[in-house]
């Protein structure tokens, strides 16, 4: 089986004063994920470019207009987000111990 390496990444999600709310750790996938070929127990997540610097970007259950990348998790926080509608979010320190993963290549298949 054909597989795909993706690296750790670990973000802080922030509500809408951008004050720290949860940090997870998450794999960047690189492109759209299709949710049914994920193994079980994973979730994806994405990030939206709301344009300038990146500190206002979106991470969210799903985008579809300024889509910038696709990210797994083990961590389900999508109640956290639909609460928030999205929350923006910023990149932290990675696990140093956090090594890559290696994903079926049939996650990105429609």
């Amino acid at each position: 089986m054909k597989t795909v390496k993706l690296y750790p990444e670990r973000i802080v999600l922030q509500d809408e004063q951008h004050q720290d709310v949860r940090t997870i750790d998450v794999y960047e996938a690189g492109w759209r994920v299709n949710t049914d070929n994920l193994p079980e127990g994973w979730h994806r997540y994405a990030w939206r470019d709301n344009g300038g610097d990146g500190h206002n970007d979106t991470f969210e259950n799903w985008v579809y207009v300024n889509h910038m990348n696709d990210y797994i998790s083990r961590e389900d926080v999508s109640a956290l987000l639909d609460e928030h509608g999205g929350m923006y979010f910023e990149f932290t320190d990675s696990d140093l111990a956090k090594q890559p993963i290696e994903m079926p290549a049939n996650i990105y298949q429609r």
